[in-house]
């Protein structure tokens, strides 16, 4: 399963329009407001040394997957112009030896930094040098360029040379759920090229794994155990979990994709919290009910994890886990501006921009600079790689927002404002197209109504309904409001979902409600506890009524209580809530 090859695809809703913002008001012109995105390279022998973060060696390479999403998703060919010009000047910084890092030759790779050599492990520089090679092979797949792959594979041999054999291991070198990433890396480069020489260091780094100072991953999830028990259950895990994809498209080795299911489906059944984030306090800690930190990297890495395997099964259940995420974790923990997102999206608080919930991580040269600065872009704009995808059989509309998608022989366009409607028209014209149609129906949507060229059909929720090859679609997923009832602190409390958004209690779309409440707190918490909200009825949510405006959705119930959308939530810095009490 993959994005749909070969088509021109033209978006026209609130994901289109958000990564469009992102592209004018973040991705273009960052090597200028934030220089040290690529001086950091440059001055990695100049002394004094740098004061660098352990992971400062990944900020290009998380903006070059960033921004190439984004690209994709939007044809935006400014923004295309300038990334390619910053790779140009991000080559001209890699050693002459391969080492596309940030630290002093004398430290590379041994987890020391340059100012205390005899100290480690701390650095993450494996870590770094994984993400800037991912996104260098994902521009070099866009445009064909074959310096970009050349300048991996030099990489790929300086870290060949540098481990195993009669050299350390990874994991001495420290932080083995950071820098065993490079397994997945690997695994691209095994696929793409067929020598063995990738798959024989990959190897190397399974048993690697299993080291009393790593995490075990493979073994523990292939037996059925559960991410979140896991030695080293921190979300930059993650990304080594990423190269069982590759292992098992290289093998066929069924162990491979048990554990990548496995991993996905643990935590799915553990630490998904009612937004679809991942992660509290950056792992998995076996409870979706803490209402702790929910970082975005995090969110972008158990993301990307759950599209390895839907592109691997096909699962339309990890369509709608994923749609839930995007609209919710994803879009919610970045401003409708496009500006800036979160360091932390909580289930309840309040959103801080990152370069003030992650300000440590702030350096003169990137002020801005931070692990999920640069990671956010990934978050929104990947769900272009499954709203439309297809396989050997068939192509399936997964996402419901407006497009067109044309090549020769198929032309499908949607027409929508999904997803604050649930009106979706779908014109579909593949006479020329040997593949079958296939349509989506949500695991949510209960009550679908569908009709096909004036007939209604019957379908089942949780499946894909084939449309014919000409047609013109009227779909109508079940919009009624749904109620999730929470556990262990919210075990008496509600979330409140009409498709895939969850609404939120905001107190600034509330202020006629301000009296019931105290006024004295400062933290956060404190203030969150002297909320009150008015009684919610279970009946009142029949009787809702609904503001949509340039994406924002408002639900209004009897009574004047207004609950927002959770990617508006906290948007003018007012404290929410999504965890309510309803009677």
């Amino acid at each position: 399963m993959e994005k749909l090859k070969g088509a021109t695809v033209v978006s026209h809703g609130i994901t289109q329009q958000l990564c469009e913002r992102i592209a004018t008001r973040w991705l273009n012109g960052i090597a200028e407001t934030n220089p040290a995105i690529l001086a950091v390279f440059s001055d990695r022998d100049v002394r004094p040394y740098r004061d660098l973060l352990a992971w400062s060696g990944e900020f290009a390479g998380k903006y070059l997957t960033g921004a190439y999403f984004v690209w994709r998703q939007t044809g935006d060919e400014q923004l295309k112009a300038y990334v390619l010009n910053f790779i140009e000047r991000l080559l001209k910084l890699q050693d002459s030896d391969g080492y596309f890092g940030c630290f002093s030759r004398a430290t590379r790779f041994t987890g020391a930094l340059p100012q205390t050599p005899d100290k480690r492990p701390w650095t993450w520089d494996l870590w770094g040098n994984y993400h800037i090679a991912f996104g260098l092979l994902l521009w070099h797949k866009a445009v064909g360029e074959e310096r970009y792959f050349r300048a991996v594979e030099k990489l790929a041999e300086l870290v060949r040379s540098s481990f195993y054999g009669e050299k350390e291991n990874i994991v001495a070198a420290g932080c083995s759920e950071m820098n065993l990433a490079v397994y997945h890396l690997f695994g691209i480069l095994y696929n793409a090229t067929g020598e063995k020489k990738y798959f024989e260091f990959m190897r190397n780094i399974e048993e690697d794994m299993q080291r009393p100072e790593s995490g075990n991953w493979l073994e523990l999830l292939a037996s059925g155990g559960r991410f979140c028990d896991s030695s080293k259950p921190r979300w930059e895990s993650l990304h080594i979990l990423m190269g069982f994809k590759e292992a098992y498209a290289a093998t066929g080795d069924k162990k491979y994709l048990t554990a990548l299911s496995r991993a996905v489906k643990s935590i799915f059944e553990t630490d998904v919290h009612n937004t679809g984030g991942f992660s509290t306090h950056e792992r998995a800690i076996g409870t979706p009910y803490e209402n702790g930190t929910i970082e975005t990297c995090c969110v972008v890495a158990f993301d990307a994890l759950v599209l390895e395997l839907y592109k691997l099964t096909g699962e339309p259940s990890l369509i709608d886990f994923l749609e839930r995420a995007h609209y919710n974790a994803a879009m919610g923990a970045v401003s409708p501006s496009g500006a800036w997102a979160t360091y932390d999206t909580p289930m309840e608080g309040e959103k801080f921009a990152n370069f003030h919930g992650c300000d440590f991580q702030s350096r003169p040269g990137g002020p801005m600079l931070n692990c999920c600065s640069v990671n956010f872009p990934r978050g929104v704009a990947e769900s272009e790689e499954w709203s439309v995808a297809e396989d050997e059989a068939g192509i399936y509309l997964n996402g419901f927002e407006p497009k067109e998608i044309s090549r020769e022989g198929l032309r499908l366009k949607i027409e929508s404002n999904y997803p604050a409607e649930n009106r979706i028209l779908i014109f579909c014209e593949a006479e020329g197209e040997k593949k079958k149609i296939f349509l989506r129906i949500p695991d949510w949507s209960k009550n679908t109504r569908l009709v096909v060229n004036g007939e209604i059909r019957s379908v089942r929720s949780g499946e894909y309904v084939r449309l014919p090859q000409n047609c013109k679609a009227e779909f109508f997923p079940d919009f009624s409001v749904r109620f999730e009832k929470g556990g262990e602190d919210y075990s008496e409390k509600y979330s409140i979902f009409r498709g895939p958004v969850l609404f939120a209690w905001d107190v600034s779309f509330n202020p006629d409600f301000s009296d019931r409440n105290g006024g004295t707190g400062f933290t956060t918490a404190e203030r969150l506890n002297e909320l009150n909200l008015p009684v919610l009825r279970f009946s009142d949510f029949e009787r809702a009524e609904y503001l949509k405006e340039e994406g924002k959705i408002e639900m209004i119930l009897p009574g004047g209580a207004v609950l927002v959308d959770f990617f508006h939530a906290g948007e003018t810095g007012g404290l929410y809530k999504t965890w309510l009490s309803v009677q």
